[in-house]
């Protein structure tokens, strides 16, 4: 109804503009008609923010339609100078001089200040990057760390629909969206699942056409991916004994579009951006859609809330930063914080100082990626100087929810030249590997690159760790633990090792060996007194490890609460004599 109003009252502009006495009632009808019916076309699919300032939809189609109505009506105007209405042109006029005005209030380089002062930055000074990144970003067990992106995500989710047949004829996999889930529930013949900050993909089952819409009305669930093992996938047609009806989608039309249905209800005058679809605790979809406001001008985008539609029902809620569910992982669209960080790093010290000295400017290094940490999500990008090309001033972290921003300062490589580094290794250049965008993880306390390697299939073939301060720290292999055994190796060889993490506690113990491991010159060991862990060494810095038996005594120093999997420090075997 709302855009059945607008097209309406633009129409009646144009009426006004165009109409001619002179010219018969008929042809001004046939143009007033054809100008309603393209205005209701365009706005019916279009969906322009219906807000009197600060969006440009509503101006660009008034400019558009008072031009046009004074174009008709000079085109069938007798040519006597002294009758053309020039009065005609007034409206027109007016939207140029709002497009000016529009221009001189958003411009960049007029509110250079204002654009820097978006994203409020906490600067970490480089003595105490590794305390407070320890803070921030726990460490994780390998085994939960994201080893399936997107691409692979939808393979794999493609699959798991084509297993059925009957079913991967009706629907396709939807729009893949990441998120970290805590929670259970159970689904299809009653298998339960559980969520500890865990990270998924999550696609809903999409219509195939506008026939598939039109016959089938909805959609019978969404697909899982575990983000840190392609081979759990789950296909969800029920949750907890409920039979799932998908009704509203990217792929619905009309009424059930899921940004129509949040704009015809209510949202009309508010931006929408970041379609995410996610599920809560207990497995119940829903659409994830962020409201924004323009700050500055036309320009200035700022994200300050989100609404969240069950895609069952239709139900609405809308919510603040503050107040939004526990389970939205995302209220802050990548491309805003993209915006935000790059305008902190130029306007520093002004728009001229940006091209021209370009003294302190700071940019982004190509590419955003999640970083997820104890529930808890964040934009990451490297932070680099003006004409840098390989290495990094910093990185910085923003929060998805609140926008809470800290940048580090932390000398490094950035992602890119870390993805070169791991194809140049020769466990990826023999056979060609290509490395995936890294993933910043907290590794006994440094900021390390987690990449994946894939062969020419596109499959998962390895796994690669490199130090972002170190480019020399690097650690390839067929596994995540091989990855980071050959990592820590290497860190010790560097000594980059010795930066200690504060959230890791360090313990020296005296342990019975109760069962010991060899692969290749590693060592796993299980000691008595430490149930639920194994720990791991090399013989390349504990030699003793060769001749070490169950039943022998031995002390270790190590790091408590770096998962399942600890590897040690320090390594005595009390019983050994040469």
């Amino acid at each position: 109804m709302y855009y059945i109003i607008f097209s309406l009252c633009l129409t009646a502009l144009f009426a006004v503009i165009s109409y001619r006495k002179s010219v018969s009632k008929l042809n001004n009808l046939l143009w007033i008609v054809s100008v309603m019916l393209v205005l209701l076309v365009i706005n019916f699919f279009g969906l322009p923010v219906l807000a009197p300032w600060g969006f440009h939809g509503v101006w660009i189609e008034a400019f558009l339609v008072s031009i046009l109505g004074a174009v008709v009506y000079f085109s069938q105007y007798e040519l006597n100078r002294k009758k053309l209405d020039f009065g005609r042109f007034v409206p027109g006029v007016i939207t140029v001089i709002a497009a000016i005005v529009c221009f001189f209030q958003s411009a960049e380089c007029f509110h250079a200040s204002k654009y820097y002062q978006r994203l409020k930055v906490t600067e970490v000074a480089d003595t105490a990057v590794h305390r407070d990144f320890n803070h921030v970003v726990s460490p994780l067990p390998v085994s939960k760390m994201i080893s399936v992106d997107a691409a692979l995500a939808r393979k794999v989710a493609e699959d798991k629909l084509g297993e059925n047949i009957g079913l991967g004829s009706k629907v396709e996999v939807g729009n893949m969206t990441i998120q970290s889930i805590t929670g259970s529930f159970t689904i299809n013949n009653g298998k339960k699942l559980n969520f500890d900050n865990d990270v998924i993909w999550v696609a809903p089952l999409e219509h195939r056409s506008f026939f598939k819409w039109f016959w089938n009305d909805v959609t019978p669930g969404y697909l899982i991916v575990d983000a840190s093992d392609a081979t759990k996938r789950y296909l969800v047609t029920e949750v907890n004994g409920k039979p799932l009806q998908i009704k509203y989608l990217e792929s619905g039309c009309f009424d059930d579009d899921i940004e129509r249905h949040i704009k015809m209800n209510g949202f009309v005058s508010k931006g929408l951006n970041d379609h995410c679809f996610e599920i809560d605790s207990v497995g119940r979809p829903y659409w994830v859609l962020s409201t924004y406001t323009h700050t500055i001008g036309f320009g200035g985008e700022e994200s300050d809330g989100v609404v969240t539609v069950d895609a069952q029902t239709g139900e609405l809620n809308a919510y603040s930063i503050a107040e939004a569910p526990s389970w939205v992982d995302r209220i802050q669209p990548q491309d805003f914080v993209e915006d935000q960080i790059r305008c902190w790093g130029e306007y520093k010290k002004g728009w001229r100082n940006s091209f021209m000295a370009q003294d302190s400017v700071r940019v982004p290094t190509p590419g955003t990626t999640l970083v997820y940490s104890q529930g808890r999500s964040f934009w990451y990008t490297g932070i680099q100087s003006a004409g840098s090309d390989n290495g990094t001033n910093g990185f910085m972290l923003v929060d998805t929810r609140t926008k809470e921003a800290k940048y580090y300062h932390a000398i490094g490589v950035n992602e890119s030249e870390a993805m070169r580094i791991a194809e140049d290794q020769p466990f990826a250049k023999t056979a060609q590997y290509k490395a995936n965008f890294p993933v910043l993880y907290n590794v006994r306390g440094i900021p390390t690159y987690f990449m994946v390697l894939k062969g020419g299939s596109g499959n998962v073939v390895g796994y690669c760790f490199l130090a972002m301060n170190n480019r020399q720290a690097v650690g390839c292999g067929a596994s995540k633990q091989d990855a980071e055994s050959a990592y820590l190796r290497m860190l010790r060889k560097t000594q980059s090792d010795t930066i200690k993490d504060g959230v890791v506690k360090r313990e020296t113990k005296s342990y019975v060996v109760r069962g010991i491991v060899q692969e290749n010159n590693l060592y796993y060991l299980l000691f008595e007194e430490e149930r639920g862990v194994e720990f791991t060494g090399s013989t390349e810095f504990f030699p003793e490890l060769k001749w070490t038996e169950v039943g022998d005594t031995v002390n270790v120093s190590f790091g408590r609460g770096e998962g399942k999997v600890i590897p040690l420090d320090f390594f005595d075997n009390v019983n050994f004599e040469i």
